[in-house]
């Protein structure tokens, strides 16, 4: 409608017709001017229902890699808390030895496992070193209470991680964040890991042991020294699980091994702590070991201690890998005018914003639609530090299908955080004017409910490999969470309401 509107009102103000909503305010004082139009708004009550996320996808699947994987717990009041996990299968490595080995210069080579330790880098900014010269680092997206430990251990998982649908081979498979494995062993050193992510944890400390009997210690790091997790996993049972089993038919290959030992699960569990974003792009479960050279020496009836290698065995965690959210309800309500949004397997809002009366009584009228727009209050008697920066809106359907505006008016389409003039998190916006003119004109006659979410980065725009995909995917690892006010009228100016800007 705004083309029409273009072409037939502006011809000689314009020589090209722009349809987004920027130019169209720039022009509007000559509708005005030219007194052949009139500008108006007007006021839509809407009504919002809180929806329950039961689960959402939460594979590599579909997308080839999760943007990020959560770990640990975190729990916001009014907010459900989140026992985030990851769950990965293990990469393959051929070729490995660790026999004693007998050299043409009569030099022994002796293999001995050293340590066992899981590896995964914290995503970080470097700040300035300590006095002592160690690097100190700010972890990024950390949220909650890093200085109460979650719970972690390492599960070996016995659920077969197959990429294609067991039902259907011809189709891929889908994990959702709600789905059980089967977890057979607890393969964790102690049984439980304290997790207390820190800026400063660039090294860790273990010891090897020679087979002469020699003992000293050594070091863990990461390139560049940034920041990272370590677990140690229980040396002897991993030496019965890998060490002990390379020359055997497990490790024969890829397929061999990837149906002996089928991934881990990295499990977090408790009420309160923190939670980090995790990449498993340089993941690791490493083995390290070090190989004793023994000589013979002239006048000596026994070999004797030349020089230790210390080396180790990397094996990626790769292939499948998936996240699992574990969400418990809050603990207490929110008051009855507003509403909980809240990323994850949290909770969605379904907004209705025209019924079919009102539809049809403004279908009636003879506008052209120049705004209309969507305004969410944020509660201000809340803890906003951790609110979510963008939130999204979409229609309801199955699937759920992008609103024309996140397409045809990206620039504008809008969903951003908005801050007051204290600079306090104040609001959020969403533009839906072309989905609005479709609706009016009947250009399109289905009148879906819309659901507003937390933006997801990477999977909610609405484009796949630079060509438009209509359909909203279902991904989400984001867990912030916001309260909002709804549609009462207790609320005031603050109301959540759509406001459509018209001209006639």
């Amino acid at each position: 409608m705004k083309k029409i509107f273009y072409s037939a009102a502006f011809v000689a103000l314009l020589s090209l017709s722009i349809s987004c909503e920027k130019d169209f305010r720039d022009v509007g004082s000559s509708v005005v001017d030219n007194s052949q139009f009139s500008t108006g708004k007007d006021t839509i009550e809407i009504e919002i229902t809180p929806l329950d996320v039961e689960s959402v996808r939460a594979d590599n699947v579909g997308i080839g890699a999760l943007g990020e994987y959560l770990l640990g717990v975190y729990n916001k009041p009014q907010a459900k808390t989140i026992e985030a996990s990851i769950v990965s299968q293990i990469g393959y490595l051929s070729a490995l030895r660790n026999e004693q080995i007998s050299t043409l210069d009569s030099i022994d080579s002796i293999y001995t496992l050293d340590h066992v330790v899981l590896t995964i880098p914290y995503a970080s900014t470097k700040l300035e070193n300590l006095a002592d010269g160690r690097p100190v680092f700010d972890l990024d997206s950390l949220l909650g209470d890093n200085n109460t430990a979650v719970n972690l251990s390492v599960l070996r998982n016995n659920t077969f991680l197959n990429t294609l649908n067991p039902n259907d081979p011809s189709e891929f498979n889908s994990f959702q964040s709600n789905q059980e494995y089967d977890d057979i062993e607890n393969l964790t050193d102690n049984s439980v890991y304290e997790f207390k992510p820190q800026g400063t944890d660039t090294i860790v400390e273990f010891t090897r042991t020679l087979s002469t009997g020699i003992v000293f210690n050594d070091t863990i790091k990461q390139e560049n020294s940034v920041p990272f997790l370590a677990i140690p996993l229980d040396k002897n049972r991993m030496k019965e699980l890998f060490w002990d089993k390379f020359n055997d038919p497990e490790f024969e290959g890829s397929e061999e091994f990837q149906n002996y030992f089928r991934g881990v699960i990295i499990k977090a569990e408790g009420t309160n702590g923190s939670m980090v974003p995790l990449s498993l792009t340089n993941a690791r479960l490493e083995f390290y070991y070090n190989i004793t050279r023994m000589e013979e020496v002239e006048g000596q009836t026994e070999r004797v201690y030349k020089d230790s290698i210390p080396t180790k065995y990397s094996f990626p965690l790769s292939g499948v890998r998936n996240s699992h959210y574990k969400m418990t309800n809050a603990s207490t309500t929110v008051p009855n005018n507003t509403f909980m949004i809240q990323g994850t397997a949290g909770t969605m809002a379904e907004i209705k914003i025209l019924d079919d009366e009102k539809l049809a009584e403004l279908r009636g009228k003879d506008w052209l639609i120049n705004d209309a727009l969507l305004t969410f209050y944020i509660d201000e008697n809340q803890d906003t530090e951790d609110v979510p920066l963008r939130l999204f809106a979409y229609k309801k359907g199955n699937p759920g299908s992008h609103i024309k505006d996140a397409y045809s008016e990206s620039s504008f389409f809008g969903g951003a955080l908005q801050y007051d003039t204290d600079d306090n998190p104040e609001k959020y916006e969403i533009r839906i004017g072309d989905y609005i003119s479709d609706l009016l004109s009947g250009e399109i006659n289905t009148n879906p409910n819309l659901v507003l979410k937390v933006y997801n980065v990477d999977t909610d725009v609405p484009f796949s490999n630079n060509a438009l995909d209509t359909i909203v995917k279902t991904y989400n690892w984001n867990p912030r969470s916001v309260r909002l006010l709804n549609h009462l009228q207790e609320n005031g100016s603050k109301r959540a309401k759509l406001i459509i800007s018209y001209s006639e």
